[in-house]
């Protein structure tokens, strides 16, 4: 498997992100081939969509105002979060922890990085959309199948750094369940399965990088992968908190507080 960044230039509101990705391509070396996955972030994929706010149009709540003192954010930002969150769980200085479609993530995905001062970006209102809206046009214009995986960065549990982790894909499955297989001495899998969308997310998110590199996308070329013709959301990737082994003994703790 290849994994080869995508460096382009600085993408505006404008741009037609299919023609910034394709000239990127272009300018690499490469040429697009049938079964590549095109990875790009989701920033400058929602700065294409409208999904750039301006800081000083936002009205700032009270309960927005109390979360920004509280965790030490600009309280616009505070306001954002609270307004794109599902759930706030909690915070530490700099950053709440919440939940949005299903997923864990850092201030329901509100972020500052990689966009002009005094904005902040959203999260794509509907990554699946915008993956098989990418997939297509890419076939209607150049005949080829392809994948498209969009991309955010989260952390883990205890672990320094970030990973990528996939927010829409359309073109390959994003999930393979091992369930059932057996092992090199023949004991029966019983729960796994293997996160391919994320895995490869993490990979493109090591050759992007997440500053000034100016690498928006990655191409992924043979992967290990299970072609489909469907598009895919948060919903493929999930499982409810009460099997998630990190929110269930979360849960368990907070009850626990709440009644000590």
């Amino acid at each position: 498997m290849f994994v080869i960044p995508i460096k382009t230039r600085i993408i505006s509101p404008d741009d037609d992100i299919i023609e910034v990705l394709l000239e990127g391509i272009e300018q690499s070396g490469f040429k697009l081939e049938n079964g590549d996955i095109i990875g790009i972030a989701e920033t400058p994929l929602g700065t294409t969509e409208g999904q750039i706010v301006k800081l000083s149009d936002i009205e700032v709540s009270s309960k927005a105002q109390e979360l920004g003192e509280r965790y030490t954010i600009i309280p616009e930002v505070a306001q954002l979060v609270l307004d794109e969150a599902d759930e706030i769980l909690g915070g530490i200085p700099h950053v709440m922890l919440t939940i949005k479609n299903n997923t864990l993530m850092a201030n329901a995905g509100v972020d500052k990085s990689n966009i002009p001062v005094g904005y902040a970006s959203l999260l794509p209102k509907d990554s699946r959309a915008s993956a098989e809206r990418l997939r297509k046009q890419i076939k209607d214009r150049l005949g080829l199948k392809i994948g498209i995986l969009i991309i955010d960065s989260r952390t883990q549990p205890l672990r320094l750094g970030n990973i990528g982790m996939a927010l829409g894909v359309a073109g390959f499955k994003p999930v393979a369940d091992d369930r059932g297989r057996k092992d090199l001495f023949g004991n029966e899998m019983r729960i796994t399965r293997r996160a391919i969308a994320d895995n490869l997310a993490s990979a493109c998110t090591a050759v992007m990088g997440e500053s000034d590199e100016s690498i928006p996308a990655a191409l992924i070329r043979n992967a290990p992968v299970e072609l489909s013709d469907q598009s895919y959301d948060s919903s493929e990737m999930w499982i409810s908190p009460t099997e998630c082994m990190y929110m269930a003994i979360f849960d368990q703790w907070r009850r626990k507080g709440k009644k000590d």
